[in-house]
């Protein structure tokens, strides 16, 4: 949903600066710059912490599910030993037993993916707002009509002159 929002914005914005640099008044006053933001976000101190936290998150639960497979392997080596004596009803009883480690697997697997989206969201969006701030101050600060976010692929050309993104990184960190 959050991508669609911001296609939406970027096809509004394209738009007004389109109809902007086709008025010839405007032309002369038009002062646009490019920022890569996912490097700027990931080249911050703060970026830099949140993808540590982000990645001992994932470790911590890719290591829960590589501990639930180990089970479910020696479950199934068990399974392959113990099958052919035993009755159908406890055949029964460890196949259900089986399959329902596989689900718990699948459920723990997603669970954890949403959990690290969760924090990955978490951690962002405090440094998402904080830049977005600096990059309003800079653009009116020093006259940007326009500020473009290059790393969603939507920039098509820029002159290399025109990227602020080591100049927002600069004072991301500088602030407090």
């Amino acid at each position: 949903m959050r991508s669609s929002h911001r296609v939406a914005l970027l096809t509004v914005a394209t738009i007004a600066i389109g109809a902007m640099l086709f008025s010839e008044v405007a032309t002369a006053q038009v002062k646009i710059g490019v920022i890569d933001l996912q490097a700027a976000v990931a080249s911050t101190k703060a970026g830099k912490r949140a993808k540590s936290k982000l990645e001992k998150l994932a470790k911590k639960k890719q290591k829960e599910l590589d501990d639930k497979v180990k089970d479910i392997q020696a479950m199934e080596e068990n399974m392959k030993k113990q099958l052919p004596i035993m009755s159908d009803k406890s055949k029964q009883e460890m196949l259900e037993k089986y399959r329902k480690a596989g689900m718990d697997l699948q459920e723990l697997y997603m669970a954890n993916q949403q959990e690290v989206a969760k924090k990955k969201a978490s951690l962002l969006e405090p440094i998402l707002t904080k830049m977005g701030a600096i990059i309003q101050d800079l653009a009116l600060s020093d006259g940007y009509s326009a500020i473009l976010d290059r790393s969603e692929g939507t920039v098509l050309y820029f002159d290399p002159a025109t990227d602020l993104t080591s100049k927002i990184i600069k004072l991301y960190n500088e602030s407090k």
